[in-house]
């Protein structure tokens, strides 16, 4: 009897001893992992902009008008008008403009019901072309939500409502409109009755129809653009808006506008005329605006007045004035990372390179990096770099040490 409870005190022994150096086995493990704080290596693109005001100069035109009515646009701000298309209509009150409005509304919306319904000859090739039309739709519509300037999301999202009201045609072999066609035309036909009183608003040359006046049209010359200096343009971006009055809206006679800007002088060293830059425009959630450099004044008390041009127009371009501007100076795709894991170590043949640690599994293991660019608390180090020296490059995803004492390549963390 003593010898059967000998064996089980030993069996229970040895399985807590067993227990215990697992548990400890483990406690380290954990503590030496945890010695090290970690961050993944992704993808980024850094750009190196200078901040800067400007003030937008377009080839602008008043539309003359002295009526007191209300206004209603017909056209969209930054289309394109003819000379003497009707560009919106004066009605004799607010109420009025609005029921005028709402029968343009609903007028425009039953062309577009027409449209869909007539939709017969849709076929199986065209699915494919459909699925990826709808899928750019998509994505337009996430992309304009995402950002700033929502004057495109309704044009945006109206088109993907088409498409999708075509793939239901392609599929199912009809749609039926006619509940939306009997709304429409029974308020169009009550609007119709109204006989409400309006009067035309023509463009007096072709360009692009501006329905708001700032008071800042004729501030300076458009022919003259390239004459401007440091004291000009310093005085444009101080200046208050004139009062305007008698005025429709006005006409942008060219599809090119400036960008103007006073900067230090230094920067006629980094662009000259002619060059294609960037500009963003934070405010609005524009990125990337394709200028290019029109002219660069002479140097007045260490700072040049730059005239930057482009073609882009929209809604909002067509009704900028003062913004807030950042001039793309470099631009720069690589891995972001933080400063602290970088170490300057020497390689075999006694140069001094930079390198991180990562830790792959539960190894610890050197990489090399080369930095393009320092932003102070990170950097972005250069993608696809080669061995060098005994050293593999730093690859996407990598686990990058930040914080650890004790480095060393090939070193387990068990």
């Amino acid at each position: 009897m003593k010898r059967i409870n000998r064996k089980w005190i030993n069996a229970i022994c040895t399985i807590l001893v067993v227990a215990v150096m697992v548990y400890l086995f483990h406690d380290i493990f954990k503590t030496n992992y945890k010695a090290y704080d970690t961050q993944t290596a992704m993808e980024v693109v850094e750009q190196e902009a200078l901040s800067m005001k400007a003030f937008v100069v377009r080839d602008e035109i008043y539309i003359d008008g002295n009526s007191s009515g209300t206004v209603v646009p017909l056209v969209n701000d930054g289309n394109r008008v003819a000379s003497g298309d009707s560009v919106a209509r004066i009605c004799k009150s607010d109420e009025d403009a609005a029921n005028y409005a709402n029968l343009i509304k609903y007028k425009e919306e039953l062309e577009r019901y027409q449209r869909l319904s007539e939709q017969t000859e849709l076929n199986s090739l065209d699915m494919k072309k459909l699925n990826e039309n709808i899928n750019d739709c998509y994505t337009k519509v996430l992309e304009i939500s995402a950002g700033r300037d929502y004057s495109e999301l309704a044009d945006s999202i109206e088109e993907l409502e088409n498409k999708l009201a075509s793939k239901q045609i392609l599929t199912d072999g009809t749609i039926d409109l006619t509940e939306k066609f009997n709304t429409l035309n029974a308020n169009i036909a009550s609007l119709e009755k109204m006989n409400i009183s309006t009067s035309d608003v023509a463009a007096p040359v072709s360009g692009y129809y501006i329905s708001n006046i700032d008071g800042y049209e004729n501030k300076v010359d458009y022919s003259k653009i390239t004459d401007l200096t440091v004291d000009g343009v310093e005085g444009l971006l101080s200046s208050k808006a004139d009062e305007v009055t008698g005025k429709m809206g006005k006409i942008v006679g060219s599809y090119k506008w400036y960008l103007v800007s006073v900067l230090d002088s230094k920067y006629s060293l980094v662009f000259g005329k002619g060059d294609k830059l960037s500009v963003n425009l934070p405010y609005y959630g524009f990125n990337n605006v394709s200028v290019v450099v029109e002219n660069i004044s002479e140097k007045s008390d260490g700072k040049i007045a730059v005239v930057f041009s482009c073609n882009m127009m929209n809604e909002t371009y067509a009704n900028m004035r003062i913004v807030d501007a950042e001039l793309v100076l470099n631009e720069y795709k690589g891995y972001k990372i933080d400063s602290s894991s970088v170490r300057r170590v020497k390689d075999d043949e006694g140069n001094s390179i930079d390198i991180v640690y990562i830790i792959r599994g539960n190894i610890m293991n050197a990489r090399r990096i080369e930095i393009i660019y320092d932003a102070g608390d990170y950097l972005v180090v250069k993608e696809n770099s080669e061995a060098l020296s005994g050293y593999r490059p730093i690859k996407l995803y990598d686990e990058v040490i930040v914080k650890g004492r004790n480095l060393a390549d090939g070193k387990s963390i068990n």
